[in-house]
């Protein structure tokens, strides 16, 4: 039987339907996690919380399309009115941006990709910052890609989102230190995710981590974060 580490710890996870948000929020949920899970998939959201519920956890099933703001305002503020707080939150969402040549990607292109990934991390920043600080103890954590630096053919886009949005994640980690909450960057290996198919087609998997093992090493993060 799994300790319930986490017992009476409310969890969010975005991007929860598939690959690693399905993979932590499963893991959370081992450990005793009452876990909100949402993403743009009901289907895959419904078969997470079916798992979920054999380990006796409680889970509270969102699909919602995190750029809709409208909708995700709203989801907030049904948040603070059901739960209050959050202990965790762990942002997993992310929009995968095709390998291109950078001449060939159109502004509207990158407009979206922006939208979908650095302005909506800092929105989400806004939004469940006011949760997350009920909390003493409360942790945010942000999942950052691992891809080699020095790899930059065809990836001009990604690599200029995700210095952005890491930028914008660090501003928040130091500027939360002395008052909270605790602000993690996580960054995983590689894993054989639909977002990782979409950016390396043809990669060998065999070479890659798993969603599993890089859960297991955030829950290890998280222990040693919540017991110092």
């Amino acid at each position: 039987m799994e300790k319930k580490y986490f017992k009476n710890k409310i969890a969010l996870v975005t991007g929860a339907s598939r690959g690693f948000g399905s993979a932590i929020a499963l893991k959370l949920a081992q450990a005793g996690a009452n876990l909100i899970i949402t993403a743009r998939t009901i289907g895959a959201l419904e078969e997470l919380s079916n798992k979920i519920l054999i380990y006796g956890g409680k889970v509270t099933v969102v699909p919602l399309d995190l750029n809709n703001q409208i909708h995700t305002q709203l989801f907030c503020k049904t948040l603070y009115e059901k739960f209050g707080k959050i202990d965790f939150f762990i942002h997993s969402a992310f929009l995968a941006i095709p390998m291109a040549p950078i001449e060939t990607v159109s502004e509207k292109d990158m407009t979206k990709y922006f939208a979908s990934n650095t302005f909506l991390t800092q929105r989400l920043i806004n939004l469940i910052h006011p949760l997350l600080k009920i909390q003493k103890n409360s942790i945010a954590v942000f999942i950052h890609d691992k891809t080699k630096k020095n790899y930059k053919k065809f990836l001009g886009v990604h690599k200029a989102i995700q210095a952005a949005s890491k930028e914008i994640v660090k501003s928040y980690l130091e500027e939360r230190i002395r008052t909270g909450p605790k602000v993690l960057i996580f960054e995983p290996l590689s894993m054989p995710t639909k977002t990782r198919k979409i950016m390396f087609p043809g990669e060998d998997k065999k070479k890659l981590s798993t969603c599993e093992i890089e859960a297991n090493k955030l829950i290890k993060i998280l222990l040693s974060e919540i017991s110092n």
